[in-house]
């Protein structure tokens, strides 16, 4: 214990508090008031330091981020996640000021209702920031929900008892695709690509890969209702047959 607290920087107390909230591995106990720390142990610490003081995240969420670390990305990786942060999509957005524009706008422009845009921030999918008394949104969020506009202009709204919660399978799965995509993915470049390069690489092969994403959901949407058709036709048959016996 005392070569870990000269290692971190911080207290024995703080050691046992990060190990009590799950933060931090239990040592290696080799008797009642006897345990071994490592490198590991010195890495998370560090970890938990940074984000708490550069994120400014509160220790529940460190926690999760924690856990996702020991049971995915290791330390080193999130650590790659992080320096990244801030960093991702800047290019394209190039140096123009970005559009943004008042919700109640949007709602007018877009014919979405301030019910639905409610329902996207409660979702997670849209935030707005604050400018004064104004609540805008900014760049994708407004084409968020201009696309969702559409979906309705297409005749999925209200008359068919469909809101913006619609949105939020597709928002849940691919947050679990993105984790999934970071455990892949920086399990192999970290360590090998150089972290200013990393934006550039995440960014082209992020499109990409929507590009194959697009593709892939229209397959499987024809092949899914070619599916479904068939199994009608089969039950539709068998009970014309049923029919005709009787």
């Amino acid at each position: 214990m005392k070569d870990l607290t000269k290692a971190t920087g911080v207290t024995k107390a703080t050691v046992q508090h990060y190990i009590k909230e799950g933060l931090v591995p239990k040592p290696i106990k080799t008797s009642r008031n006897m345990g071994y720390y490592d490198e590991s142990h010195v890495k998370a610490i560090h970890m938990v330091r940074e984000l708490q003081s550069k994120r400014f995240l509160p220790l529940s969420v460190i926690r999760q981020v924690m856990k996702g670390g020991r049971g995915g990305l290791s330390l080193d990786e999130i650590r790659t996640l992080a320096q990244i942060d801030g960093k991702l999509f800047r290019s394209i957005e190039g140096d123009s000021k970005p559009e943004a524009i008042a919700i109640e706008d949007l709602s007018a422009r877009a014919g979405v209702s301030l019910k639905n845009i409610r329902i996207m921030e409660q979702q997670g999918l849209i935030r707005h920031v604050k400018e004064g008394k104004n609540k805008l949104l900014r760049e994708d969020d407004i084409r968020i929900v201009e696309c969702f506009g559409r979906l309705q202009e297409l005749g999925l709204n209200s008359n068919l008892g469909v809101d913006a919660s619609i949105l939020k399978i597709h928002y849940d799965l691919l947050k679990i695709l993105v984790e999934e995509e970071a455990k892949i993915v920086f399990s192999r470049v970290t360590g090998k690509v150089p972290v200013q390069k990393l934006p550039a690489l995440v960014e082209g092969s992020t499109a990409v890969v929507n590009t194959i994403m697009n593709l892939l959901h229209k397959k499987i949407i024809v092949e899914t209702a070619s599916r479904y058709s068939l199994e009608f036709r089969k039950k539709g048959s068998g009970a014309e047959q049923g029919n005709d016996v009787s």
